[in-house]
């Protein structure tokens, strides 16, 4: 144990002699400033991107946005069968795959049997006013800009609905045959460029033909039937107020008994004012005040004569 004492020096000298070294051998180092600026942090420039324009659709084709996809009309209110607790009713109605506007596409809307509404603004009811108590149908078709039903069936609907009560006074069962009359519609009616009238309608629930249901129309007196249902043009109609019947009839030539195969319309043909260029007005008046004054000076000139004396004539201006 004395031998292990006596190494005990010897083994601190070897252990921490070595490490005193190493310290003293790395001097103090101060610490060297940063010759290298800070950068300011660059800002993240996006692209600015131009905002893109919508692109409405043209409202003057008479023709599906999509072709190939049919043209779909959707009431949304009222909704089939609802009774309607005021005698004003809003309809709010839609044209899908159908860009409608004012003077082009559109969409048409019978109450009962009466005439077309137009309607061309999708974000606004079609207002109707003082409804009878009872049942009421609403028939609504596309229209190409010249006011001509589209071709396609899909293209229209029909909906039922009640005001204050559930009665059927004044209601046509979808299952019977019946008529749809769109043009022409009562008031005014304007020749088109070619100066004709149009009939357009459409036959529901049967098929027109020689040998069965036809469609007879009365203009004015005057009795036409049609075999199929395709439109009809009226040409040279007269200024004036024109009445028209129409009747769906059976293979016999009988009227059809149901509340919607008859039709009547009163519309008129207003009467046409030729425009005058105004520079003819102007050299027309131009030369009747010319020949006003010639006219005042000369029988100045034959009292003159007549009292023995001549009066002296003015210049016209």
């Amino acid at each position: 144990m004395s031998r292990s004492l006596a190494l005990l020096p010897w083994a601190y000298w070897v252990l921490v002699f070595p490490l005193q070294g190493q310290i003293e051998e790395v001097p103090a180092q101060r610490a060297e400033a940063v010759s290298e600026g800070v950068r300011a942090a660059e800002p993240h420039q996006e692209p600015v991107r131009k905002a893109e324009r919508a692109v409405k659709p043209p409202t003057n084709t008479g023709a599906p946005i999509h072709a190939g996809h049919p043209v779909r009309v959707v009431v949304e209110s009222p909704k089939e069968g609802e009774v309607m607790p005021w005698e004003t009713v809003d309809v709010f109605v839609r044209a899908e795959n159908y860009a409608i506007g004012d003077g082009g596409n559109r969409l048409h809307v019978i109450l009962d049997n009466g005439s077309p509404i137009e309607h061309a603004n999708e974000l606004k009811p079609v207002v109707l006013h003082g409804l009878a108590p009872g049942a009421h149908v609403l028939r609504i078709f596309a229209v190409k800009p010249d006011g001509k039903m589209l071709a396609d069936p899909e293209a229209s609907v029909r909906l039922n609905f009640y005001v204050r009560r559930q009665d059927f006074s004044n209601f046509q069962p979808e299952d019977r045959p019946y008529l749809t009359v769109n043009l022409p519609k009562d008031g005014s009616v304007f020749p088109d460029t070619e100066g004709k009238v149009w009939f357009d309608f459409r036959a529901h629930n049967v098929t027109l033909g020689k040998e069965g249901h036809r469609v007879r129309f009365r203009l004015d007196g005057v009795e036409t039937i049609l075999p199929a249902a395709e439109p009809y043009a009226w040409s040279g109609l007269s200024e004036g107020r024109h009445r028209l019947v129409v009747e769906l009839i059976d293979e016999d030539g009988d009227s059809v008994s149901e509340i919607f195969s008859r039709v009547e319309r009163t519309f008129e043909i207003p009467r046409l004012v030729k425009a005058v260029n105004p520079q003819e007005v102007d050299s027309a008046n131009l030369w009747l005040r010319n020949r006003g004054q010639n006219d005042s000076a000369a029988g100045a000139l034959r009292e003159g004569q007549d009292a023995g004396t001549v009066p002296r004539l003015r210049r016209p201006d």
